[in-house]
């Protein structure tokens, strides 16, 4: 009985690593892609444009990181509840998303920045571009319309910019 004890304890050693083995398989495959046991969150707060990052492992939350954006500091509301809306969800190996009502919305906030780089906007602009943006996602409930919105202003810019425009006037902006 002695003698079957090195050898029981190998099987069990065995199993051991096969099993993890296994795991660290799935988690690195995306096998479960957008599933908890290992994926990561986008989500943007659509009533003042943060973006909030979430990381999950073994259906556990490891981390947690909210982050200002152009639209943010834009528009600087002193008091709002936040409403977080998923944007995206990716998985390891896997580079898509499924396609969530805000989908776009952080390459939106993406855009409106682009423009301000392109001619700069001045303070009034800069928040009425991101309050337009803000109140067509609240009405609209996903971030299909606001890309009329964004066309009108990349269209503006456009031509400022193509005019020799220094800045951007909230009078130069279409109403949201």
């Amino acid at each position: 009985m002695l003698s079957s004890l090195p050898k029981l304890r190998r099987r069990w050693i065995a199993l051991g690593i096969a099993v993890l083995a296994v795991v660290v398989l799935l988690l690195a495959s995306g096998s479960f892609q957008w599933s908890a046991l290992n994926c990561w969150h986008d989500d943007i707060d659509i009533n003042s444009g943060r973006v909030r990052h979430t990381r999950f492992l073994l259906y556990c939350q490891i981390g947690d990181r909210t982050e200002e954006t152009w639209l943010s500091r834009a528009y600087a509301s002193p008091t709002y509840s936040p409403d977080w809306r998923r944007v995206n969800t990716f998985s390891p190996f896997v580079h898509y998303s499924p396609h969530y009502r805000y989908h776009g919305a952080i390459h939106q906030v993406e855009t409106l920045r682009s423009c301000d780089e392109l001619v700069p906007f001045e303070s009034d602009a800069r928040r009425k571009a991101a309050h337009g943006l803000l109140v067509s996602w609240q009405k609209t409930g996903s971030y299909f319309d606001a890309d009329r919105y964004l066309q009108e202003i990349e269209t503006v810019v456009s031509r400022l910019h193509r005019d020799g425009a220094s800045i951007v006037k909230a009078s130069d902006l279409p109403d949201g």
